[in-house]
């Protein structure tokens, strides 16, 4: 087997199990910023966390400008066809059974 053959082998089968730990760390990062407490208002105070979740936005720099409705194009229904005008006959695809 070639070391090509080996490195693909090895990612296939390393993969899910990558993916599933990634996923687990992601879960318990989210888990742990949302359940985490403070004993005391100091600690609060250091906590990069609630520092950052308790920091105001920043307001929008620019105001859009109002907008308004243009009707552009006005589709009208066109009436419908007979039954006859959709189908489109494509002849290279029917051909004859083959001669015995």
């Amino acid at each position: 087997m070639s070391f090509v053959k080996l490195g693909k082998l090895f990612m296939r089968s390393a993969l899910k199990p990558i993916a599933w730990i990634c996923l687990l760390l992601t879960l318990m990062s989210a888990y742990g910023f949302a359940a985490h407490q403070h004993s005391d208002s100091l600690d609060e105070a250091k906590c990069t966390v609630c520092v950052i979740a308790h920091s105001a936005s920043p307001a929008a720099a620019c105001q859009l400008p109002g907008t308004f409705l243009i009707l552009v194009q006005l589709v009208v229904p066109a009436e419908p066809l007979p039954a006859k005008q959709h189908l489109i006959p494509f002849e290279l695809t029917v051909r004859p059974p083959p001669a015995v």
